[in-house]
């Protein structure tokens, strides 16, 4: 029986091989997340997001956070209006242009981006260690643990959803792509590294993320086509047409895959060894 590491190694692996069968021979995309910033950009002045109260929640204006994988800032903003400052590593270009964009709407000086994957960036430690939604697709988890812990003065936290966070749409890809997704791991698997790895954190459970939604049916077809790797005007894209009507449903936000499960997530975190 494989260990917890590796068995997340090989899991994300397997996942992450299907996807590059699925796209075929076309040429692999340089920047996945490109087109879809906008579903991840929000009022860094809100307060009514559960898991951004749990992350203010001991934050000083002599706080500093380093958030890995920041993204376009759906945290990194809102915490850099009530801290001393936040450095942002993020490696793909297209979150670094809508967090660049975000930074200057909201008048923030106080944050730094380093446009790097984690394992390579070079960055100083800071007060609190910040990871959310990111650590599903790392395959080598237990140095990048690591290297999270070891930057961390007071505290490392990460935010992670319960199910893999593309699980609503594992129905449709085996009827696309004839065979069952591998979902990537989530946080039942996280703890097992973790405490594999001696480190016993907390866990808080911080309340359910939104459907991932979309306004319109044009706006699903482009979302699905990324996450499915289908290409447009081809009989994979005539299957993933004729499936829409079955499996788009209505909500007060928009359209979402039928079925799809509210989305539990947590709060994990520890004091760095």
């Amino acid at each position: 029986m494989p260990s917890a590491i590796e068995y997340w190694k090989r899991r994300v692996e397997a996942h992450h091989a299907q996807s590059i069968k699925a796209q075929g021979p076309q040429e692999q995309p340089s920047d996945f997340w490109k087109g879809l910033t906008s579903q991840f950009t929000t009022d860094p002045h809100r307060t009514d997001d559960p898991v951004l109260n749990k992350l203010l929640v001991g934050v000083t204006s002599d706080t500093t956070v380093l958030d890995v994988g920041g993204g376009a800032g759906r945290f990194a903003l809102p915490l850099a209006l009530n801290c001393k400052h936040v450095t942002v590593v993020e490696p793909s270009e297209s979150m670094v242009d809508a967090l660049r964009e975000g930074t200057k709407e909201a008048g923030i000086e106080n944050l730094s981006i380093v446009r790097n994957e984690w394992q390579d960036a070079s960055v100083d430690p800071a007060d609190t260690v910040l990871c959310a939604h990111v650590l599903c697709g790392t395959a080598e988890i237990e140095p990048f643990m690591r290297k999270l812990d070891s930057h961390a003065r007071e505290r490392v936290k990460i935010v992670s959803f319960m199910d893999s966070p593309m699980s609503q749409v594992s129905l449709l890809w085996e009827q696309i792509h004839g065979e069952q997704r591998i979902n990537l791991p989530a946080l039942p698997e996280m703890l097992n590294v973790l405490w594999e790895m001696d480190i016993y954190p907390d866990v808080e459970m911080v309340g359910t993320a939104d459907l991932r939604s979309v306004p319109n049916r044009d706006d699903a077809v482009k979302m699905l086509r990324k996450f499915l790797y289908v290409k447009s005007d081809t009989e994979m894209d005539a299957r993933l047409l004729e499936l829409l009507d079955e499996h788009l449903e209505e909500t007060p936000t928009g359209l979402v895959i039928k079925g799809s499960r509210p989305r539990r997530q947590a709060l994990v975190s520890w004091t760095p060894k």
